[in-house]
């Protein structure tokens, strides 16, 4: 089952950066929710948005579920943004790596890590 948090939270620098959380698998039946969340993610973060979605508790990530990953990505970017992944279990991280998308995010193994990504772009 799929569930989702979404915070805001300061960086270090200042920067307010919305942090989404899914928990569960990222499947196709998890596809609608997870769009939803980023969407909302996204318009919380306003104008140049920072974002950073933290896959530690994801405990399978199919690829179908890139393609919602990736138009979060593109929407952070299109707006003078950006985007991290929190990536700390091996199985995201193998998903990542064998579809070829790992290069197109900025991945970091944790939470703090990831802040510091968003936050100095």
């Amino acid at each position: 089952m799929l569930g989702i948090a979404e915070r805001t939270v300061t960086a270090d620098d200042g920067t307010a950066v919305v942090v989404v959380t899914p928990r569960g698998e990222l499947d196709l039946a998890a596809i609608a929710s997870l769009d939803s969340a980023l969407r909302s993610a996204l318009a919380t973060a306003g104008t140049q948005p920072r974002l950073v979605i933290d896959l530690s508790d994801v405990d399978v990530l199919q690829p179908v579920t890139l393609g919602v990953l990736l138009d979060a990505h593109r929407r952070c970017r299109a707006a003078s943004g950006s985007l991290a992944l929190v990536v700390s279990t091996p199985g995201v991280a193998a998903t990542l790596t064998e579809t070829g998308v790992e290069s197109l995010f900025e991945v970091a193994s944790g939470l703090p890590a990831a802040l510091r990504r968003v936050s100095n772009r």
